[in-house]
Parts: structure tokens; C-alpha cells; sequence
């Protein structure tokens, strides 16, 4: 079992969650494009799922909460959190039910474990360096009573996509290198459902080895 990630590698990050943070508030004009394709691209795959209406959700890294309104829509509460002032602002009107809040995703290890029924990350992981990526992936597991649901790539983009992810950061290629069973395994989460959402997105629903 993977040990639990310490607080030396949290703040080997720091510096680097600093200027996503910038980078983030400085595009936050440009998410509504964004989130007309990714909305119904969530829908989808929520109705595919059919999880149980009412459950509670926590977002992380939710942005302009676009996947948070896809739940709330289908009856749950959720809880939406992020280190971008701007796109939380957005995420409040949108979601005027959602409970948002200003943290960064690091922090989540200030919250009990189990306090969810599920945790779902979309568009993150392939940002973060494998050591953050390693934490932010032992707390969704942590966290979720019931499964943990991430959208992410699925494999390496058209020009476009790899000049905008570039410019995010480092960590794209070596993330699209790897599998979402190789990243959920560490954490006893096995890969229930999965779709694409896209040519290069995908959804995958993991939940504990051995829970019904």
C-alpha cells in the first residue's frame, strides 16, 4: 500500500501551485468557451452513470463549477473547491445552491475522511506533478464514501491542446504517458465505468476493491 504523502512533498509544489493559481485567474475570461464543451460532455457521461440522486459531492478544483451545476442538476449537494478567486465567482452564480469554497486542493487533507459520498476531479490530475498528484489521489479515496470520478485526457491532443497545456505546466505528456488504472491502483480504487468523453478526454468512476 502506498504510504501516505508527507507534508515535504505538498511543499515541494508550492511554488509551482502559485503560479497555476496566476495562470488561472489571468484565463478566467476565456472559460466560457471552455465550459460549452465541456458541459454536456458531463451530462453525459452523469447520465450514463445514473449515480443516486442526493449524494453528496465535493469538486475539487471545480473552476467555474461547471461540473458541479451537472450535479446539482441531478438532485445532489455539492461542495466546490478552488485556489481561483475568479472562476469561483463564476461557479457561485452559476451554482447559487453549491457550497464554494476558496482553498487549494492541498488542503483537503484538513477534512475528515469519509465526509463525502463521492469526489470527483475534472481536468486536474494532468496538471499536477506525480508527487501532488499522488496526494490530491490518497484524499479523493480518503474522502469518498462511495467512488471517486475523474475526467481527464486520455491521450495526447492536437496542436492546441498541447501549446495550452504547455503553457499550464510541465506535467501533460508524462500524464497522457500513463494509464487511470495505474493511478487509482496505489489507492484500492478500481475502475468501475469509463467512457470518452472526446478524441482526447475520457471519464472513469473508481471505487474501493471489494465495496459493493
Amino acid at each position: 500500500m502506498t504510504p501516505e504523502p508527507t507534508a515535504r512533498t505538498v511543499e515541494n509544489s508550492l511554488d509551482e501551485r502559485r503560479r497555476a493559481k496566476r495562470f488561472f485567474n489571468r484565463a478566467a475570461l476565456a472559460f466560457h468557451v471552455i465550459d460549452r464543451r465541456l458541459s454536456p460532455e458531463y451530462r453525459v457521461a452523469l447520465e450514463v452513470l445514473s449515480l443516486p440522486a442526493d449524494q453528496a459531492v465535493l469538486d475539487i478544483g471545480t473552476g467555474t463549477g461547471t461540473l458541479a451545476a451537472a450535479f446539482a442538476e441531478r438532485g445532489h449537494r455539492v461542495t466546490g473547491i478552488d485556489f481561483a478567486e475568479r472562476l469561483l465567482e463564476r461557479a457561485r452564480r452559476r451554482v447559487p445552491s453549491g457550497d464554494f469554497r476558496l482553498m487549494d486542493l492541498v488542503e483537503v487533507e484538513a477534512m475528515p475522511a469519509g465526509s463525502f459520498d463521492i469526489v470527483c476531479l475534472a481536468y486536474v490530475l494532468h496538471g499536477l506533478s506525480p508527487e501532488l498528484r499522488s496526494t490530491t489521489l490518497h484524499h479523493a479515496a480518503r474522502l469518498a464514501r462511495n467512488g471517486v470520478l475523474i475526467f481527464d485526457y486520455s491521450c495526447l491532443g492536437p496542436w492546441y491542446v498541447r501549446l495550452i497545456e504547455w503553457i499550464e505546466g510541465p506535467h501533460y505528456r508524462g500524464f497522457v504517458a500513463g494509464s487511470m488504472a495505474e493511478y487509482l491502483s496505489p489507492y484500492q480504487l478500481t475502475i468501475e465505468q469509463c467512457g470518452q468523453t472526446s478524441s482526447v478526454g475520457g471519464w472513469w468512476w473508481g471505487r474501493r476493491k471489494g465495496e459493493g
